[in-house]
C-alpha cells in the first residue's frame, strides 16, 4: 500500500536515490546507455536479463518514468523479467473520462441571439466551406531587402585609400603594432595565402582549426585584404551560433582594424544592429541569415533576380561553430549547398573547432580541408577521483612545480618536443619504432612517456597499442604510463588497440586498468563513498565551492571559469560562494556568463581583474566555443549541459540536463590553456569521461522542427517537406516531421495534402514560431495586439521574475507573482508576466520602477530587453503588412481579461491539455496533454496547488513546455481556461462533441451548433485579415468578432474553483495567513492599482480605462452590461467599422456601452 501525501513521494525519491546508490557507476552508464539506444530504436519493447538485482530494477523504474517510457516487471523469482516500453502517442484518440461541460451564460446567449438573428449561417457555413475561396488572392508578403547584406559600392580608388589609411594607421599606431604582433603568432597566420589561393580555386573551403588558432577573428580579415588587394568590393557574412559571439567577435576585429564596430565591421542580431551597406564584413546569427535566403525565394522572381536578388550581393560566406549542430544552421547548410551552382561567384567557408572533417567534406562534393593546429599550453587534467583525493590531502599543494608537469624545470624542451613529434609520426608512418624508444628510454620520466603530439594528442602507448608491439606496451605500463589519456579524437590507448583488432595488446591494457596500483583502490574507493551520498545528476554546489578555495590557496593568480549547465545552477552557485568570503570583492570578482544576460553585462568578462584580484567566472557552454577569454588558467567542468530534447513517439518536448560529449569536454580543457600552462577539473570520474559520446546529437534530431517544416515549404511550395529534410547532414526521424506537419495543419498553415496556405505563408514570414505568429494574427484582429507582444517576447527571451533564495521571500515572490497575474483574471504564470509589463511601463512613466522591481521581485534588465524586443517584431508585423498605419485601435481591448486569455489560447496551441484529479494517494492535480502524457504542474507555477471538484468537469489548461526531471514530466508555466460550471444550461438533451480529435465536450445541440457557426466564422475573419490586412471585415464577420469578444468578456476567465493546499499570503503582507483563500488568484493591492490608473495619456499600452472597477477585488474585469444589438447600420458605417479588426479607434468597452 501506498504511502499518502509528500510524505510518500518523497520516501519514493529516498529509495530511487538509494537504488541508484547501491549500483556501481559502471552499471549505472551500462542500463543508461541501453534505455537511450533503445529510445531511438524503432523497437517498441526491450526486455532485460533475468539476472537484475532488486536495486537495479528500482533503478531502472526511475530511468524509465524520467525517459517518458514504462517499465513493468513479469514472472516470479530467478524468472521475473523486467520490460521497458515506448509510452504510445495517443493524439488524436478521444478520451473517455471526464468530459467537460460546455455551455454559455446568459449575456453571452442574448449576445449570440441577437448575432444570428441579424446574420443566419449560410449555405457555405453549413457546409464547412465558409474558409474556402481559391480566386482570393492573398496580399503579397513585404520581404523588405536588408541592405546589410548589400554589397558595398566602392570604387577602386575608394579601396586604394581605404588600404593606405589602414596601413598607416596599424603601422603608426603602437597599441595596433603591438595588436598586429600577436596576430603574426597566432597559427592560422602561416596559413593566410594557403587559405586565399585556395578560395581562388575552391567555391568551398573547410577550416578545421583547433582552439586558440585565431581562425574566428583572422580568415574574414585574410579575405577581405586579398579582395581588396586586387582592386575589388566584397560581402562577407560570418554566420555565429549566437548573439553573443557575433557581437563580441565584429569588437574584436574592429578594435584590431583600430576602427568602431560599425565601420568596416558589422554586426546584425536580432534586437540590435551596427553598420550596413558600407560594411564589408557583417556578422550575423545563423537564424538572421536563414530568413534572409529564405526571404530572398519568396520574394524575387527569376526575371527579377540578377538585379534584386540579396545573395547577388554577398561574395563570401562564412559557417563558423558548425560542430554545434543548431538545426538553423544544418538547415542552412542543406539549403546553401542547393543555392551554389546558381551563384559561382559566391564562396563558402566553413569552420569549427572540432569536426568530423572528412564527413563535411564529403557532405559538399569533396571540397578541401585545411587543418590548423591550435596555440595551446599543456593543460593538467584532473577527474573526479583525483579531485576527491586534493581536497582531502589539506596540507599538500597540488599545483606544485615539482610534484607535477607544468613546472618550469619541465625536460621537454622545445627541441625534445619537435624530437618526439617526429618520433610518434614516423612510428605510426613506417613502422619505425627505434626512435621513439631511444627517446623514452633516455629520460624515464612520466613527462616524457606520457608525452602527446602536438597536432593528434596521440601518446607513445597509442603508437605501441594501435601497432601491436607488446614488449613495448608491457615497458610503459611498468613505468606507471597514464593509461586514461585520450588523443584529440577522444580515443584512447584501449581504444586503439580494440579499433586495429590487436587483441593481446587491448587484453594486457585492460587488466592492467583493472588491477590498477595500490593508490588507486583508494582512490576508487573515496568515489564509491562520494557517488553513495550524493545525485550524479545534479550540480555539488559544495563541492565547487571547497575546490575553487582549493585552487585560490595553491595558486596567486589566473582567472577561473567553471562551466555549469543553466542559469538556475548559476544562480545557485553564485549565491553559495557570495555567502562565503568569497563576497569580498577585494580579493575576488564572481562573474556570471549567460546568453540572457545583457551585453553590457557580457563584457566584463572579457576584461582582466585589477592585481591582486582573483575572477571567477561562472558560465553555461557558451564559453566553450563561443567565447574567448584569454586570461583563464584554470577550468572546473561540471561535465553537465542544458539540453532540450524531444521525444516524437511522446510528441514531448523537453528540457533537462545531460552529459557533454567528448568534443565538448576537449573544448572546456582547451579553455584552461589558452595563456600559460593551466589546470583543468572535470568533475566526473575516468570511467563516465570514457563512455561519453563522442559529439552532442544535433538539434535537428532532437527539437520539434516546425519552423523548419514551415520554412521548407515557403523555400519550395511545391516540393514535400520530408523529401527535403532528407538534404541535411542528419535528417530528423519520419515520426519527428509527421508530428510537425501535423500542427501545422492544425494551424491552418498547411492543407492535407501538405500545400502552403495564404495563412502558412503570412505565419512563416514572422521570426517566431508559427503558432506564436498565429497568435499575433489573432491579437491584432480582437484588438489585443500590446499583450500578444508581450506574450510572443516573453515566450521567446526569458521570464522577468526574479526567484529569491531565502524561503520567506520565496513565499513573497510567489504571492507577488498571483497578484499581478490575478489584474488580468488570476491563475495563469503567462498573464502574470503580460501585467508585470504593463505595471513595469506605467511605473517606469511615474518614475517608480526600481520600487515596483523590488516589490513584486521584477528583474528591469529583462523587462527593457523585452521591451525592446517588442518594438522589434512590431517593426516586422508593420513592415510585412499585417498593421495599419494607425495602430491606436490596434490594442482597445488590451484591458479585457477574458479577450487577453482567449490570445494567450491562441499562441500555445497545441500544448493544451485538460486537469485531472489527484491520483490515489496524491493530493495535487495532474494534467493529461493531448499525447496521453499525464504531467505534474511545475511546483514554480502558480497553479501548483490547483484542486477542484469533479463533478464540475475538467477544467482546460494551457502550458508552455514539459521539463523531464527526476520525478518525472512537469509541464512549465501555465494558465487555467474558463470554467463555467455556473452558468451551464440544463443538462438535458446534451450531446457530444469533440475538438481536435482528442477533448469531448458535453453541450446542449443549439450550444454546439452556434460553437461550430463561431469556429468557421472566425477561421474566414482570419483568412479575410490574412489576404486583406488593410481593410474593414465584412458585416458579417465584423459582427461576429464583435460577439467574440463579447463572450469572452463574460465568459473567458475562469470560475472559483481552487483553494490551497496551505496557507497563503499577498505579497504586500507578508505575515497575514489565509487558510483556504483560491490559489491562482490574491486580490491586488493599492500600489497595483495607483499604477494603472491616472497614466499620462501618451504614455504607451496604458490609456486610462473605465474597466477598473472603484473597489472590490481590483480585478480588471468587465462589468455584465446588458447585451447590444446588432445590426447593419450600427456596426458597419462603411471603413469606419468599431468592431475588432477594424482601425476605428473605439473599444470594446465603448462599443458595449453604445449598443445598450
Amino acid at each position: 500500500m501506498g504511502r499518502k501525501g509528500p510524505k510518500g513521494a518523497k520516501n519514493a525519491a529516498a529509495l530511487t536515490k538509494a537504488a541508484l546508490a547501491a549500483m556501481s557507476e559502471e552499471t549505472t552508464v551500462r542500463i543508461t546507455t541501453l534505455l537511450e539506444d533503445f529510445r531511438a530504436s524503432d523497437a517498441q519493447v526491450h526486455t532485460f536479463e533475468p539476472s537484475l538485482t532488486n536495486q537495479e530494477r528500482a533503478a531502472v523504474h526511475a530511468m524509465c518514468k524520467k525517459m517518458g517510457m514504462i517499465s513493468k516487471s513479469k514472472g516470479y523469482g530467478e524468472r521475473r523479467c523486467l520490460s521497458v516500453y515506448k509510452t504510445k502517442n495517443t493524439q488524436g484518440a478521444v478520451k473517455e473520462e471526464g468530459p467537460s461541460k460546455l455551455g454559455f451564460s446568459e449575456e453571452a446567449r442574448q449576445i449570440l441571439l441577437d448575432l444570428f438573428t441579424h446574420y443566419p449561417p449560410d449555405d457555405a457555413e453549413l457546409n464547412g466551406d465558409a474558409v474556402k475561396n481559391p480566386g482570393d488572392k492573398a496580399a503579397k508578403i513585404l520581404w523588405k531587402t536588408d541592405t546589410a547584406f548589400s554589397r558595398p559600392a566602392m570604387q577602386k580608388h575608394d579601396i586604394a585609400k581605404k588600404v593606405k589609411m589602414l596601413t598607416s594607421k596599424l603601422n603608426d599606431t603602437r597599441q595596433l603594432r603591438k595588436i598586429g604582433e600577436g596576430r603574426s603568432k597566432l597559427p592560422i597566420a602561416s596559413f593566410k595565402d594557403h587559405i586565399s589561393s585556395t578560395l581562388e580555386n575552391h567555391q568551398v573551403v573547410l577550416i578545421s582549426g583547433e582552439t586558440g588558432c585565431g581562425k574566428t577573428t583572422q580568415v574574414p580579415q585574410y579575405i577581405l585584404d586579398h579582395v581588396w588587394g586586387k582592386g575589388e568590393s566584397c560581402k562577407i557574412i560570418c554566420t555565429q551560433p549566437r548573439r553573443i559571439s557575433a557581437m563580441s567577435v565584429a569588437e574584436r576585429i574592429s578594435v584590431e582594424r583600430g576602427e568602431t564596430v560599425g565601420d568596416t565591421v558589422g554586426y546584425k542580431i536580432r534586437l540590435e544592429s551596427k553598420g550596413g551597406k558600407n560594411s564589408s564584413i557583417m556578422f550575423c546569427t545563423n537564424g538572421v541569415l536563414l530568413r534572409v535566403l529564405i526571404g530572398r525565394v519568396t520574394n524575387i522572381s527569376k526575371r527579377q533576380r540578377a538585379a534584386d536578388d540579396v545573395i547577388m550581393g554577398i561574395t563570401h560566406i562564412i559557417v563558423d561553430e558548425i560542430h554545434e549542430r543548431d538545426r538553423f544552421s544544418d538547415f542552412m547548410l542543406a539549403i546553401l549547398r542547393d543555392l551554389l551552382p546558381m551563384y559561382p561567384h559566391l564562396h563558402l567557408v566553413l569552420m569549427s573547432a572540432t569536426i568530423d572533417a572528412e564527413r563535411f567534406s564529403q557532405y559538399f562534393n569533396g571540397c578541401p580541408v585545411i587543418q590548423v593546429p591550435g596555440h595551446t599550453y599543456p593543460v593538467k587534467t584532473f577527474y573526479l577521483e583525483d579531485v576527491l583525493s586534493i581536497l582531502q590531502s589539506v596540507g599538500d599543494n597540488h599545483l606544485n612545480p615539482e610534484t607535477n608537469d607544468l613546472g618550469l624545470d619541465s625536460v621537454l624542451t622545445d627541441d625534445y618536443k619537435s624530437s618526439m613529434d617526429e618520433a610518434i609520426s614516423i612510428a605510426l608512418v613506417s613502422d619505425e619504432f627505434d626512435p621513439l624508444i631511444e627517446l623514452i628510454s633516455i629520460e624515464q620520466n612520466p613527462e616524457i612517456f606520457n608525452y602527446q603530439h602536438s597536432e593528434t594528442g596521440v601518446t607513445p602507448l597509442m603508437v605501441f597499442a594501435r601497432k601491436g608491439q607488446l614488449g613495448d606496451v608491457c615497458m610503459l605500463l611498468s613505468f606507471g604510463v597514464d593509461c586514461s589519456a585520450r588523443d584529440h579524437d577522444g580515443k584512447s590507448a584501449l581504444d586503439w588497440a580494440q579499433q586495429e583488432n590487436q587483441v593481446e595488446a587491448y587484453e594486457v591494457i585492460k587488466k592492467h586498468m583493472d588491477c590498477s596500483p595500490a593508490k588507486l583502490p583508494e582512490e576508487n574507493e573515496q568515489l564509491k563513498k562520494y557517488l553513495a551520498t550524493i545525485n550524479p545528476e545534479h550540480i555539488d554546489t559544495v563541492l565547487i565551492e571547497r575546490l575553487l578555495r582549493k585552487i585560490c590557496t595553491d595558486s596567486n593568480e589566473g582567472a577561473i571559469l567553471v562551466f555549469l549547465p543553466g542559469w538556475e545552477d548559476i544562480n545557485q552557485t553564485r549565491e553559495r560562494l557570495l555567502a562565503s568570503s568569497f563576497r569580498d570583492s577585494s580579493k575576488f570578482l564572481v562573474l556570471s556568463l549567460h546568453s540572457m544576460i545583457p551585453s553590457s553585462e557580457q563584457k566584463k568578462v572579457f576584461k582582466r581583474a585589477p592585481a591582486g584580484v582573483r575572477k571567477i567566472i561562472l558560465s553555461t557552454n557558451i564559453a566553450e566555443t563561443a567565447v574567448t577569454i584569454d586570461d583563464v588558467v584554470f577550468v572546473i567542468d561540471s561535465g553537465r549541459m542544458k539540453e532540450k530534447s524531444y521525444d516524437p513517439y511522446n510528441n514531448v518536448s523537453t528540457l533537462h540536463t545531460s552529459w557533454v560529449s567528448r568534443a565538448n569536454a576537449r573544448q572546456r580543457e582547451g579553455r584552461a590553456g589558452r595563456c600559460q600552462p593551466g589546470t583543468c577539473y572535470h568533475l566526473y570520474s575516468r570511467f563516465r569521461a570514457a563512455s561519453l559520446p563522442e559529439f552532442q546529437i544535433p538539434e535537428i534530431k532532437r527539437m520539434p522542427i516546425e519552423e523548419l517544416c514551415l520554412q521548407v515549404k515557403l523555400l519550395d511550395p511545391n516540393s514535400k517537406i520530408a523529401d527535403f529534410l532528407k538534404k541535411t547532414l542528419d535528417p530528423p526521424v519520419t515520426e519527428t516531421v509527421k508530428n510537425a506537419i501535423t500542427v501545422l495543419q492544425d494551424l491552418g498553415a498547411l492543407t492535407q495534402n501538405e500545400q502552403l496556405t495564404d495563412l502558412g505563408e503570412k505565419l512563416g514570414s514572422l521570426p517566431v514560431h508559427p503558432s506564436t505568429s498565429k497568435m499575433l494574427l489573432f491579437g491584432i484582429l480582437m484588438n489585443c495586439l500590446d499583450p500578444a507582444l508581450t506574450l510572443a517576447c516573453a515566450a521567446d527571451y526569458r521570464d522577468p521574475f526574479v526567484l529569491p533564495m531565502a524561503p520567506d521571500e520565496r513565499k513573497r515572490a510567489a504571492a507577488a507573482k498571483v497578484e499581478l497575474a490575478s489584474l488580468y483574471g488570476g491563475y495563469s504564470d503567462q498573464l502574470a508576466v503580460v501585467a508585470a509589463f504593463d505595471c513595469w511601463t506605467c511605473a517606469k512613466v511615474k518614475g517608480q520602477e526600481a520600487l515596483f522591481c523590488s516589490k513584486y521581485f521584477v528583474a528591469s534588465n529583462t523587462m527593457n530587453m523585452l521591451s525592446s524586443m517588442r518594438k522589434q517584431l512590431h517593426s516586422e508585423l508593420t513592415q510585412r503588412g499585417f498593421l495599419p498605419a494607425d495602430t491606436s485601435a490596434c490594442s482597445l481591448n488590451a484591458k479585457v481579461p477574458g479577450i487577453i486569455s482567449a490570445v494567450l489560447v491562441a499562441g500555445a496551441y497545441p500544448m493544451v491539455g485538460r486537469l485531472l484529479p489527484p491520483r490515489k494517494n496524491a493530493r495535487r492535480a495532474v494534467l493529461e496533454a493531448a499525447s496521453g502524457a499525464k504531467v505534474r504542474l511545475h511546483p514554480h507555477s502558480s497553479n501548483f496547488n490547483l484542486s477542484f471538484n469533479k463533478s464540475s468537469g475538467n477544467p482546460l489548461m494551457v502550458f508552455d513546455e514539459i521539463t523531464r526531471g527526476s520525478s518525472g514530466d512537469e509541464a512549465g508555466k501555465s494558465t487555467l481556461g474558463q470554467q463555467k460550471e455556473e452558468i451551464m444550461s440544463s443538462p438535458d438533451n446534451t450531446v457530444s462533441v469533440v475538438v481536435d480529435r482528442w477533448l469531448r465536450f458535453d453541450a446542449t445541440a443549439l450550444d454546439v451548433a452556434q460553437i461550430y457557426c463561431l469556429r468557421e466564422r472566425l477561421a474566414s475573419a482570419i483568412l479575410f485579415k490574412v489576404k486583406h490586412p488593410q481593410d474593414v471585415l465584412p458585416p458579417a464577420l465584423g459582427a461576429t468578432m464583435y460577439a467574440i469578444a463579447c463572450i469572452l468578456s463574460y465568459d473567458g476567465l475562469p470560475g472559483n474553483l481552487a483553494t490551497r493546499h496551505g496557507s497563503g499570503q499577498s505579497s504586500t503582507d507578508a505575515s497575514g495567513s489565509a487558510e483556504g483563500r483560491k490559489v491562482g488568484f490574491i486580490p491586488p493591492g493599492g500600489f497595483l492599482m495607483s499604477l494603472l490608473s491616472d497614466v499620462p495619456p501618451n504614455a504607451p499600452h496604458h490609456q486610462k480605462s473605465s474597466n477598473h472597477p472603484g473597489g472590490g477585488s481590483g480585478h480588471i474585469r468587465s462589468s455584465r452590461a446588458p447585451a447590444g444589438r446588432f445590426n447593419q447600420s450600427q456596426q458597419h458605417p462603411g471603413r469606419n467599422s468599431s468592431g475588432p479588426g477594424s482601425s476605428a479607434s473605439q473599444s470594446f468597452k465603448r462599443q458595449r456601452d453604445a449598443a445598450r
